[in-house]
Protein backbone atom coordinates (compact mmCIF):
# COMPACT_ATOMS: atom_id res chain seq x y z
CA UNK A 1 0.00 0.00 0.00
CA UNK A 2 2.56 2.65 0.89
CA UNK A 3 5.58 0.93 -1.20
CA UNK A 4 6.66 4.33 -2.66
CA UNK A 5 6.36 4.90 -6.63
CA UNK A 6 10.39 4.43 -6.52
CA UNK A 7 10.36 1.31 -4.68
CA UNK A 8 7.20 -0.26 -7.15
CA UNK A 9 10.07 0.82 -9.74
CA UNK A 10 12.80 -1.16 -8.66
CA UNK A 11 10.44 -3.94 -8.48
CA UNK A 12 8.99 -3.62 -12.29
CA UNK A 13 12.09 -2.53 -13.66
CA UNK A 14 15.38 -4.15 -11.86
CA UNK A 15 17.98 -2.52 -14.52
CA UNK A 16 17.19 1.32 -14.10
CA UNK A 17 18.39 3.68 -12.03
CA UNK A 18 17.03 3.04 -8.79
CA UNK A 19 18.93 4.89 -6.75
CA UNK A 20 20.20 8.80 -6.34
CA UNK A 21 23.72 6.52 -5.26
CA UNK A 22 23.55 4.20 -8.65
CA UNK A 23 23.52 7.74 -10.37
CA UNK A 24 26.65 9.19 -9.66
CA UNK A 25 28.21 5.98 -8.75
CA UNK A 26 31.10 4.97 -9.09
CA UNK A 27 30.87 8.91 -6.73
CA UNK A 28 30.01 7.72 -2.99
CA UNK A 29 27.32 10.28 -1.79
CA UNK A 30 29.67 11.23 0.88
CA UNK A 31 31.98 12.58 -1.12
CA UNK A 32 29.23 14.20 -3.49
CA UNK A 33 27.77 16.11 -0.56
CA UNK A 34 30.44 16.88 1.20
CA UNK A 35 32.90 18.55 -1.16
CA UNK A 36 30.44 19.00 -4.74
CA UNK A 37 26.64 19.71 -4.18
CA UNK A 38 26.77 23.11 -4.80
CA UNK A 39 30.18 23.87 -4.29
CA UNK A 40 31.76 22.78 -7.69
CA UNK A 41 30.94 20.81 -10.83
CA UNK A 42 31.48 17.18 -11.31
CA UNK A 43 32.26 14.99 -14.19
CA UNK A 44 31.63 11.12 -13.72
CA UNK A 45 33.07 8.95 -16.18
CA UNK A 46 30.97 5.88 -16.71
CA UNK A 47 31.68 2.53 -15.54
CA UNK A 48 30.28 1.61 -18.87
CA UNK A 49 28.75 3.02 -21.65
CA UNK A 50 25.41 1.40 -21.50
CA UNK A 51 24.78 2.51 -18.06
CA UNK A 52 21.72 4.96 -18.69
CA UNK A 53 20.56 2.74 -21.60
CA UNK A 54 17.34 2.24 -19.63
CA UNK A 55 16.77 5.90 -19.39
CA UNK A 56 17.21 7.02 -22.50
CA UNK A 57 18.72 5.11 -26.25
CA UNK A 58 18.12 6.09 -29.92
CA UNK A 59 15.09 3.48 -29.91
CA UNK A 60 13.34 4.95 -26.87
CA UNK A 61 13.63 8.62 -28.75
CA UNK A 62 11.83 7.63 -31.80
CA UNK A 63 9.30 5.99 -30.05
CA UNK A 64 8.81 9.04 -28.26
CA UNK A 65 9.02 11.24 -31.49
CA UNK A 66 6.68 9.39 -33.22
CA UNK A 67 3.71 9.86 -30.31
CA UNK A 68 3.15 12.77 -32.47
CA UNK A 69 0.14 14.01 -31.01
CA UNK A 70 2.16 14.51 -27.67
CA UNK A 71 4.21 17.29 -29.14
CA UNK A 72 3.88 20.79 -29.90
CA UNK A 73 5.85 23.94 -30.60
CA UNK A 74 6.09 24.36 -26.68
CA UNK A 75 6.94 20.83 -25.77
CA UNK A 76 9.39 20.34 -29.09
CA UNK A 77 12.12 23.13 -30.12
CA UNK A 78 14.27 23.33 -32.70
CA UNK A 79 17.75 25.85 -32.02
CA UNK A 80 20.32 26.62 -35.00
CA UNK A 81 23.18 27.67 -33.73
CA UNK A 82 21.82 29.21 -30.66
CA UNK A 83 18.84 30.68 -32.50
CA UNK A 84 15.92 29.41 -32.18
CA UNK A 85 13.39 27.96 -35.63
CA UNK A 86 10.69 29.50 -35.75
CA UNK A 87 7.27 27.78 -35.36
CA UNK A 88 5.88 27.48 -38.74
CA UNK A 89 9.10 26.05 -40.53
CA UNK A 90 9.40 23.24 -38.78
CA UNK A 91 5.66 22.80 -37.86
CA UNK A 92 2.04 22.06 -39.70
CA UNK A 93 -1.66 22.61 -38.43
CA UNK A 94 -3.28 19.48 -37.03
CA UNK A 95 -5.70 18.45 -34.38
CA UNK A 96 -4.20 17.66 -30.96
CA UNK A 97 -5.22 15.49 -28.42
CA UNK A 98 -7.79 18.12 -26.51
CA UNK A 99 -9.53 18.06 -30.32
CA UNK A 100 -8.28 21.71 -30.93
CA UNK A 101 -6.83 22.84 -34.33
CA UNK A 102 -2.93 24.16 -33.49
CA UNK A 103 0.88 23.95 -35.22
CA UNK A 104 2.42 20.52 -34.30
CA UNK A 105 6.09 19.55 -35.29
CA UNK A 106 6.32 17.74 -38.87
CA UNK A 107 8.60 14.82 -39.27
CA UNK A 108 9.52 15.58 -42.40
CA UNK A 109 10.19 18.89 -41.61
CA UNK A 110 11.87 18.46 -38.63
CA UNK A 111 14.45 16.06 -39.78
CA UNK A 112 15.11 18.62 -42.86
CA UNK A 113 16.21 20.86 -40.29
CA UNK A 114 18.16 18.44 -38.42
CA UNK A 115 20.14 17.95 -41.96
CA UNK A 116 20.85 22.00 -41.31
CA UNK A 117 22.57 20.63 -37.83
CA UNK A 118 19.72 21.89 -35.67
CA UNK A 119 19.38 20.82 -32.33
CA UNK A 120 15.82 18.79 -30.82
CA UNK A 121 15.20 20.23 -27.27
CA UNK A 122 12.36 18.17 -25.84
CA UNK A 123 10.95 19.58 -22.81
CA UNK A 124 9.16 18.36 -19.37
CA UNK A 125 9.88 14.22 -20.66
CA UNK A 126 10.46 13.41 -16.85
CA UNK A 127 6.95 11.55 -17.07
CA UNK A 128 7.08 9.80 -20.06
CA UNK A 129 8.88 6.58 -20.21
CA UNK A 130 9.56 4.41 -16.87
CA UNK A 131 13.02 5.34 -17.10
CA UNK A 132 12.70 9.16 -16.83
CA UNK A 133 10.39 8.41 -14.17
CA UNK A 134 12.72 6.34 -11.60
CA UNK A 135 15.63 8.20 -12.82
CA UNK A 136 13.74 11.48 -11.58
CA UNK A 137 12.23 10.01 -8.31
CA UNK A 138 15.67 8.89 -7.39
CA UNK A 139 16.91 12.46 -7.59
CA UNK A 140 13.91 13.98 -5.51
CA UNK A 141 14.04 11.91 -2.92
CA UNK A 142 17.60 12.22 -2.49
CA UNK A 143 18.26 15.82 -2.84
CA UNK A 144 14.71 17.35 -1.69
CA UNK A 145 13.64 19.53 -4.65
CA UNK A 146 11.58 19.02 -7.54
CA UNK A 147 13.01 17.86 -10.57
CA UNK A 148 12.25 18.41 -14.53
CA UNK A 149 14.12 17.47 -17.37
CA UNK A 150 14.85 18.27 -21.37
CA UNK A 151 16.57 16.06 -23.89
CA UNK A 152 18.89 17.51 -26.12
CA UNK A 153 19.56 16.00 -29.36
CA UNK A 154 22.87 17.94 -31.09
CA UNK A 155 24.46 17.80 -34.36
CA UNK A 156 28.63 17.89 -34.38
CA UNK A 157 29.83 21.66 -34.11
CA UNK A 158 26.41 23.11 -33.88
CA UNK A 159 25.63 24.76 -30.59
CA UNK A 160 22.23 24.74 -29.32
CA UNK A 161 22.39 27.35 -26.71
CA UNK A 162 25.00 30.45 -26.08
CA UNK A 163 27.07 30.58 -22.66
CA UNK A 164 24.34 30.49 -19.95
CA UNK A 165 23.75 29.59 -16.21
CA UNK A 166 20.44 28.44 -14.75
CA UNK A 167 18.88 29.28 -11.64
CA UNK A 168 18.45 25.48 -10.98
CA UNK A 169 21.50 23.00 -10.35
CA UNK A 170 22.04 20.03 -13.47
CA UNK A 171 22.72 16.90 -14.05
CA UNK A 172 23.43 16.45 -17.47
CA UNK A 173 22.55 12.59 -18.45
CA UNK A 174 24.82 11.78 -21.58
CA UNK A 175 22.99 8.55 -23.60
CA UNK A 176 24.84 9.04 -26.76
CA UNK A 177 27.56 10.65 -29.25
CA UNK A 178 30.18 12.77 -27.76
CA UNK A 179 30.02 16.74 -26.40
CA UNK A 180 32.06 18.92 -25.11
CA UNK A 181 31.12 21.28 -22.41
CA UNK A 182 33.35 24.35 -20.72
CA UNK A 183 32.49 25.57 -17.25
CA UNK A 184 33.50 29.19 -16.73
CA UNK A 185 34.81 30.76 -13.71
CA UNK A 186 31.77 33.15 -13.57
CA UNK A 187 29.45 31.61 -11.03
CA UNK A 188 25.97 34.20 -9.86
CA UNK A 189 25.09 34.25 -6.22
CA UNK A 190 21.99 31.58 -5.60
CA UNK A 191 20.04 33.04 -9.01
CA UNK A 192 16.19 32.36 -8.52
CA UNK A 193 13.59 31.73 -11.91
CA UNK A 194 13.35 35.74 -11.74
CA UNK A 195 13.02 38.30 -14.20
CA UNK A 196 16.32 39.86 -12.18
CA UNK A 197 17.97 36.79 -13.74
CA UNK A 198 16.09 35.63 -16.46
CA UNK A 199 16.27 39.48 -17.86
CA UNK A 200 19.80 39.64 -18.29
CA UNK A 201 21.86 39.85 -21.97
CA UNK A 202 24.15 38.33 -23.79
CA UNK A 203 26.72 41.39 -22.71
CA UNK A 204 26.12 41.04 -19.52
CA UNK A 205 27.13 37.07 -19.78
CA UNK A 206 29.69 37.80 -21.76
CA UNK A 207 31.10 40.33 -19.04
CA UNK A 208 30.91 37.88 -16.01
CA UNK A 209 31.15 34.34 -17.40
CA UNK A 210 35.41 34.66 -16.84
CA UNK A 211 38.17 32.37 -17.82
CA UNK A 212 37.40 28.45 -18.87
CA UNK A 213 37.70 26.73 -15.63
CA UNK A 214 37.16 23.16 -16.95
CA UNK A 215 36.26 21.62 -20.27
CA UNK A 216 35.09 18.39 -20.14
CA UNK A 217 34.16 15.61 -22.80
CA UNK A 218 31.09 13.39 -22.30
CA UNK A 219 30.64 9.84 -23.21
CA UNK A 220 27.42 7.94 -23.33
CA UNK A 221 26.83 6.91 -19.21
CA UNK A 222 28.91 9.86 -18.48
CA UNK A 223 27.02 12.36 -15.57
CA UNK A 224 27.83 15.73 -14.96
CA UNK A 225 27.11 17.77 -12.37
CA UNK A 226 27.01 21.72 -12.44
CA UNK A 227 25.49 23.73 -9.59
CA UNK A 228 22.90 26.68 -9.98
CA UNK A 229 24.48 29.65 -11.53
CA UNK A 230 27.65 28.86 -12.82
CA UNK A 231 28.28 29.18 -16.28
CA UNK A 232 28.68 26.63 -18.84
CA UNK A 233 28.17 25.60 -22.59
CA UNK A 234 28.23 22.82 -24.57
CA UNK A 235 28.99 21.91 -28.45
CA UNK A 236 28.58 18.10 -29.75
CA UNK A 237 31.70 17.00 -30.93
CA UNK A 238 30.16 14.28 -32.73
CA UNK A 239 26.67 13.30 -35.06
CA UNK A 240 23.92 12.75 -33.01
CA UNK A 241 24.58 13.78 -29.56
CA UNK A 242 22.04 12.93 -26.71
CA UNK A 243 21.68 14.39 -23.09
CA UNK A 244 19.14 14.81 -20.69
CA UNK A 245 19.64 17.34 -18.50
CA UNK A 246 17.72 17.00 -15.22
CA UNK A 247 16.76 20.47 -13.29
CA UNK A 248 16.83 20.25 -9.59
CA UNK A 249 15.25 23.25 -8.07
CA UNK A 250 14.65 23.66 -4.35
CA UNK A 251 12.77 25.39 -1.64
CA UNK A 252 14.35 29.20 -0.85
CA UNK A 253 14.18 31.79 1.28
CA UNK A 254 11.25 33.67 -0.66
CA UNK A 255 9.38 30.56 -0.22
CA UNK A 256 9.37 30.51 2.98
CA UNK A 257 8.21 34.30 3.12
CA UNK A 258 5.67 33.69 0.76
CA UNK A 259 4.37 31.06 3.74
CA UNK A 260 4.39 34.05 6.07
CA UNK A 261 2.83 36.30 3.81
CA UNK A 262 -0.02 34.36 3.74
CA UNK A 263 0.11 33.61 7.34
CA UNK A 264 0.26 37.35 7.77
CA UNK A 265 -2.40 38.58 5.91
CA UNK A 266 -5.09 36.68 8.63
CA UNK A 267 -4.11 39.80 10.96
CA UNK A 268 -5.65 42.50 10.89
CA UNK A 269 -2.00 44.80 11.69
CA UNK A 270 -0.78 43.44 8.06
CA UNK A 271 -3.96 45.14 6.60
CA UNK A 272 -4.13 48.48 8.38
CA UNK A 273 -3.43 51.89 6.35
CA UNK A 274 -0.22 53.24 6.80
CA UNK A 275 0.00 56.07 9.35
CA UNK A 276 -0.12 60.02 8.31
CA UNK A 277 2.15 60.78 11.08
CA UNK A 278 6.62 59.22 10.27
CA UNK A 279 6.54 58.51 14.04
CA UNK A 280 3.35 56.34 14.22
CA UNK A 281 4.62 55.24 11.06
CA UNK A 282 7.68 53.40 12.51
CA UNK A 283 5.76 52.68 15.22
CA UNK A 284 3.59 50.54 13.69
CA UNK A 285 6.26 49.05 11.07
CA UNK A 286 8.14 48.25 14.03
CA UNK A 287 5.11 46.55 15.69
CA UNK A 288 4.76 44.26 12.25
CA UNK A 289 8.38 43.42 12.44
CA UNK A 290 7.84 42.20 15.90
CA UNK A 291 4.53 40.24 15.11
CA UNK A 292 5.99 38.55 11.56
CA UNK A 293 8.67 37.07 14.45
CA UNK A 294 6.53 36.06 16.49
CA UNK A 295 4.21 34.26 13.83
CA UNK A 296 7.75 33.11 11.99
CA UNK A 297 8.51 31.10 15.35
CA UNK A 298 5.07 29.51 15.55
CA UNK A 299 4.12 26.01 15.52
CA UNK A 300 1.62 26.44 12.99
CA UNK A 301 4.16 28.04 10.84
CA UNK A 302 6.63 25.64 11.46
CA UNK A 303 4.29 22.61 10.66
CA UNK A 304 3.26 24.63 7.38
CA UNK A 305 7.19 24.62 6.14
CA UNK A 306 7.39 21.06 7.24
CA UNK A 307 4.18 19.95 4.79
CA UNK A 308 5.69 22.30 2.39
CA UNK A 309 8.68 20.60 2.53
CA UNK A 310 7.10 17.14 2.30
CA UNK A 311 4.95 17.71 -0.45
CA UNK A 312 7.53 20.03 -2.57
CA UNK A 313 7.66 17.02 -5.40
CA UNK A 314 6.25 16.06 -8.83
CA UNK A 315 4.26 12.90 -9.15
CA UNK A 316 5.11 10.77 -11.84
CA UNK A 317 3.29 7.54 -12.48
CA UNK A 318 1.74 5.17 -9.89
CA UNK A 319 -0.38 3.00 -12.05
CA UNK A 320 0.34 -0.57 -12.29
CA UNK A 321 -3.50 -2.21 -13.23
CA UNK A 322 -4.70 -4.67 -12.65
CA UNK A 323 -3.32 -6.20 -9.62
CA UNK A 324 -2.85 -2.44 -7.62
CA UNK A 325 -6.28 -1.06 -8.68
CA UNK A 326 -7.45 -0.58 -5.42
CA UNK A 327 -4.06 0.06 -3.52
CA UNK A 328 -3.93 3.43 -1.48
CA UNK A 329 -1.76 5.97 -3.30
CA UNK A 330 1.65 6.61 -1.09
CA UNK A 331 0.93 10.32 -1.14
CA UNK A 332 -2.47 9.86 0.82
CA UNK A 333 -2.44 11.80 4.19
CA UNK A 334 -3.61 10.95 7.24
CA UNK A 335 -4.24 12.68 10.19
CA UNK A 336 -5.69 12.62 14.13
CA UNK A 337 -9.27 12.57 14.88
CA UNK A 338 -9.18 10.91 17.91
CA UNK A 339 -9.57 13.33 20.69
CA UNK A 340 -7.17 12.84 23.85
CA UNK A 341 -4.77 10.49 22.62
CA UNK A 342 -2.13 9.24 24.87
CA UNK A 343 0.14 6.33 24.96
CA UNK A 344 0.94 4.73 28.60
CA UNK A 345 2.83 1.19 29.53
CA UNK A 346 0.85 -0.76 32.05
CA UNK A 347 1.84 -3.80 33.45
CA UNK A 348 4.50 -3.98 30.78
CA UNK A 349 2.59 -3.38 28.03
CA UNK A 350 1.71 -0.37 25.87
CA UNK A 351 -1.50 1.03 25.80
CA UNK A 352 -3.05 3.51 23.45
CA UNK A 353 -5.50 5.57 25.11
CA UNK A 354 -8.19 7.82 24.59
CA UNK A 355 -11.11 9.66 25.54
CA UNK A 356 -13.35 6.96 24.90
CA UNK A 357 -11.02 3.95 26.13
CA UNK A 358 -8.10 2.29 25.33
CA UNK A 359 -6.77 -0.41 23.55
CA UNK A 360 -3.48 -2.73 23.65
CA UNK A 361 -0.19 -1.78 20.67
CA UNK A 362 1.41 -4.90 19.38
CA UNK A 363 5.15 -4.38 20.60
CA UNK A 364 6.24 -4.63 16.76
CA UNK A 365 4.85 -1.32 16.15
CA UNK A 366 4.80 0.42 19.39
CA UNK A 367 7.83 2.71 18.12
CA UNK A 368 5.18 3.54 14.55
CA UNK A 369 2.00 4.32 16.67
CA UNK A 370 4.19 6.62 18.90
CA UNK A 371 5.58 8.13 15.61
CA UNK A 372 2.31 9.03 14.28
CA UNK A 373 1.07 10.40 17.66
CA UNK A 374 3.90 13.12 17.79
CA UNK A 375 3.69 13.68 13.92
CA UNK A 376 0.06 13.84 13.65
CA UNK A 377 -0.35 14.41 10.32
CA UNK A 378 1.23 12.08 7.80
CA UNK A 379 1.71 10.32 4.20
CA UNK A 380 2.41 6.89 3.56
CA UNK A 381 5.71 8.43 1.77
CA UNK A 382 6.62 9.59 5.34
CA UNK A 383 5.75 6.39 7.29
CA UNK A 384 7.76 4.22 5.26
CA UNK A 385 10.53 6.66 5.36
CA UNK A 386 10.73 6.98 8.82
CA UNK A 387 10.91 2.93 8.91
CA UNK A 388 12.57 1.35 5.69
CA UNK A 389 12.96 -2.16 7.54
CA UNK A 390 9.10 -1.86 7.96
CA UNK A 391 7.48 -4.32 5.48
CA UNK A 392 4.73 -2.24 3.39
CA UNK A 393 2.49 -4.18 3.78
CA UNK A 394 2.90 -4.00 7.69
CA UNK A 395 2.71 -0.35 7.45
CA UNK A 396 -0.30 -1.02 5.20
CA UNK A 397 -1.99 -2.60 7.98
CA UNK A 398 -1.00 -0.49 10.72
CA UNK A 399 -2.75 2.96 9.00
CA UNK A 400 -5.95 0.16 8.21
CA UNK A 401 -6.48 -0.58 11.74
CA UNK A 402 -6.15 3.07 12.85
CA UNK A 403 -8.31 4.37 10.68
CA UNK A 404 -10.81 1.12 11.23
CA UNK A 405 -10.86 2.41 15.42
CA UNK A 406 -11.04 6.24 14.14
CA UNK A 407 -7.89 6.93 15.23
CA UNK A 408 -6.51 8.24 11.94
CA UNK A 409 -8.60 9.87 9.43
CA UNK A 410 -8.10 10.30 5.72
CA UNK A 411 -7.52 13.81 4.49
Amino acid sequence: MFATQQTYYKQIMPNQIKSFADLIAPMGEDVFFAEYHDKKPLHIKASSPDKLDDVMTWDTLNRLLNMTAIWSPHSLKLFLDTKPVLVDQYCRQAIDRNGLMGPQPDAGKVKSWLRRGASIVANDIDTLTPGLISAANAMESRLGGKVQSNLYCSWDQHQAFPTHFDTHEVFALHVAGEKVWRIYEGRLDSPIANDAFLSLDEEYHLKNRGEVAQEVTLKPGDVLYIPRGLYHDALASSDGCIHISFGVTHIVGFDVLSLLFERAMTEPLFRQNIPSDSNDTRQWIDSMVTRLSEISRSEDVWSGIERFQDTFQYHRGGFNLPDSALEADPTDRFSISASGLKMLRKDGHSILQSAKGSVPIPEGVVDQVAWILKKRDFSGHELAAAFPTMPADSCSKLVRDLVGMRVLSPK
